[in-house]
């Protein structure tokens, strides 16, 4: 099962508490079917519609735009797309995120 680390207190006031992640949304079958539909009419939604989302479907601001933001990195992953100045970049040597092993002498250091 997913479980959450609790986050440590950071020492800037907030009582040294530790606080719990708030649970992982588990979105209702006609709320991603909406979710979807809007999706579908415009990738990017404006500050109107998303609060009339919240409305409609009983979710707050916050939840609707990550929904979004997901979804669109999502589709992006999925399409192997990238962006143009980061091919530039990348052919320039300079955008590079790839990692390589370390070699025995280095990680001796």
């Amino acid at each position: 099962p997913r479980t959450r680390r609790v986050k440590r207190s950071d020492g800037r006031g907030n009582g040294g508490t530790p606080e719990e992640k708030r649970p992982r949304t588990a979105f209702s079958g006609e709320q991603l079917a909406r979710l979807k539909r809007e999706f579908a009419e415009n990738r990017y939604l404006t500050e109107r519609r998303r609060q009339q989302l919240s409305r409609d479907l009983g979710l707050n601001e916050a939840q609707i735009k990550i929904w979004f933001q997901n979804k669109r990195a999502k589709i992006k992953k999925a399409s192997g797309q990238k962006n143009p100045l980061a091919l530039q970049l990348m052919a320039q040597g300079l955008y590079n995120h790839s990692t390589v092993p370390l070699t025995k002498e280095e990680e001796e250091q």
